[in-house]
């Protein structure tokens, strides 16, 4: 990787609770050029792993990726430009899957899914965690990354949110169009992956509705039947699917998703009244709701 010399870099890395030899693998890293951290913390969640890993961060520039990609050799300078410019305070880098992970059956939502933004409009500014960056300066008004979101918890929405927020306070966001090659996992291409990947998003929608969002959501008991009746009636449709082929139709995932919406906004709703009456505050990250 090239290093700018105008650059200092530091590398840390979080290590959320593995059970392998992730530890010797980052510890057997020797770089005369990055000085390493390395750090564990048992309790699961990405998004708090990322706060964890804010706490010991010292830069003025804080770039993130994730540890099944690979990045280009000028990442650093690419991701990093627009900051030092001062044409941004956030940056959200392109993130392509690996040629050898793409199916012919793939549609413009499943590559969105799995977190391939090659398709997304200039108007998102949304950024993913795989490739990220942003200045210390917006941790003034978004301090941290919501824990009860992203891989780990509900699954979704973490760095969402995050750049959703900075937008909120009035950050800037740019696109990047440096991008990086995602290495996952193959077993995400199966139709249990895709159906987990559905709910989780349909939970993680149901919190930021609820507890950042404040929105109130009409007959969410009836419209989960209905969603239910819906899947029951697609499934029996397709009766020979297998949780373990490979692929899923969108409409499938959609359906659960919109299930697992209206059940997790009740769930949370409750949990909200709940608190109101004890007089107990969910702890939030960040300043204010979107």
């Amino acid at each position: 990787m090239e290093m700018p010399e105008f650059l200092s870099v530091d590398l840390i890395v979080v290590d959320n609770g593995s059970t392998d030899n992730t530890a010797e693998v980052v510890r057997n890293y020797a770089s005369e050029r990055i000085p390493l951290l390395y750090l564990y913390e048992k309790e699961r969640g990405k998004a708090h792993a990322c706060n964890v890993a804010l706490t010991h961060a010292k830069g003025q520039l804080l770039l993130w990726t994730d540890d099944d990609v690979r990045v280009p050799s000028d990442w650093l300078l690419r991701m990093t430009a627009p900051l030092l410019a001062g044409e941004a305070e956030g940056v959200s880098g392109r993130i392509r899957m690996a040629g050898y992970l793409e199916r012919k059956w793939m549609r413009r939502t499943h590559y969105f899914r799995l977190a391939d933004n090659r398709f997304r409009a200039p108007e998102d500014l949304s950024m993913v965690g795989a490739n990220m960056a942003f200045v210390r300066s917006v941790l003034e008004k978004v301090p941290l990354f919501e824990p009860e979101l992203g891989p780990g918890r509900l699954g979704q929405r973490d760095d969402t949110l995050f750049s959703h927020q900075m937008l909120r306070a009035g950050f800037r966001i740019r696109q990047s169009e440096c991008e990086v090659e995602h290495h996952f996992e193959s077993f995400r291409l199966k139709r249990r992956a895709w159906l987990q990947h559905g709910e989780a998003s349909g939970r993680s929608s149901a919190l930021v509705s609820v507890q950042w969002e404040k929105k109130q959501v009409r007959w969410a008991a009836v419209r989960e039947l209905f969603w239910r009746a819906c899947l029951g009636f697609y499934r029996m449709c397709r009766p020979f699917q297998t949780l373990d082929d490979e692929g899923c139709h969108f409409l499938e995932i959609r359906i659960v998703e919109q299930c697992a919406f209206f059940s997790g906004y009740r769930k949370f709703r409750k949990e909200l009244v709940l608190r109101s009456i004890f007089k107990k505050p969910p702890q939030q990250a960040g300043d204010s709701p979107l």
